[in-house]
């Protein structure tokens, strides 16, 4: 009889303690980011987003991204993406003698996004839906850049990719000149960033444009502003600008810092390179 009491009991507190646990509410489950789950290595192997990242809030909604990277200072375009990338897989190699000593050639890129329906762009007439320059490796861009999940691309006449060759898509529609990208407050004769590829339809509503930034000579410290202009090609005096964007400071404080942690590596390589060397091989 006591042992029966005693399980009784035990019942008692248990369903007492189911009870009170089904009437307190329970916490939403906290959904991951889409981002979060591709490259936020919560487990297992995962992708190493290597992008300095700008967007407006809308986008970091609807793409899934963390917000604590939406501006609402960002102007021209609804996503802005910097990062350094290697240049192919070949490597420069030689440095101080030493055929083994390699190094990757690298670029600075700048990934922009914008939203055709409200973001128009002088592009020239007649030039493809998409193109890119072969020797820079568009495709490699968009897997290590894409925004969104896209979806796959009907393959029409009209999208047939061609080579680029240095030329500009944009052209001033009232004289027909081209139109370059420049980087405002950069040096006198340098802050052109050249386009590497682009994509007129690459996601609903969006067009794409990767420019091939430079790592050096641009402003990194109070925001920076690109104007797509007409200008004189011998004084570079600006004649007009027909479009501007502008990537904020906190956005450019981050891009800096990852340009600043790359040359300091490339000084300890070329360190190690000059003190490796021969004292009788040093100029």
């Amino acid at each position: 009889m006591r042992n029966l009491t005693q399980y009784v009991l035990v019942v008692l507190s248990a369903l007492s303690a189911v009870e009170a646990f089904a009437q307190t509410p329970a916490e939403p489950a906290k959904k991951m980011l889409r981002y979060e789950r591709e490259h936020g290595g919560s487990g297992g192997v995962f992708r190493r987003d290597p992008n300095i990242w700008v967007y407006t809030t809308a986008v970091a909604r609807d793409a899934g991204m963390p917000m604590e990277w939406a501006s609402d200072e960002l102007k021209g375009v609804v996503a802005a993406a910097f990062r350094r990338e290697p240049e192919g897989a070949e490597q420069d190699c030689g440095w101080g003698g030493n055929k083994n000593a390699c190094s990757p050639v690298m670029n600075c890129v700048l990934e922009l996004y914008f939203d055709r329906t409200v973001q128009k762009l002088p592009w020239r007439e007649g030039s493809p839906v998409v193109d890119f320059d072969s020797a820079k490796g568009y495709f490699s861009s968009i897997k290590h850049g894409q925004l969104w999940a896209f979806d796959s691309v009907t393959k029409t006449s009209g999208r047939k990719p061609r080579v680029i060759f240095g030329n500009t898509p944009f052209v001033d529609p009232e004289t027909g000149k081209d139109l370059y990208w420049q980087s405002v407050g950069a040096r006198q004769g340098t802050g052109r960033l050249q386009t590497m590829a682009y994509d007129r339809e690459i996601h609903g509503r969006y067009s794409y444009l990767k420019l091939n930034h430079g790592c050096g000579g641009h402003p990194f410290v109070n925001g920076q502003t690109l104007n797509l202009q007409l200008e004189d090609k011998m004084t570079f005096k600006v004649d007009k600008v027909l479009y501007e964007i502008y990537l904020p400071a906190a956005w450019s404080s981050r891009a800096g810092e990852v340009v600043k942690q790359d040359r300091e590596q490339e000084h300890n390589f070329y360190k190690g390179v000059w003190e490796g060397m021969p004292k009788g091989d040093k100029p």
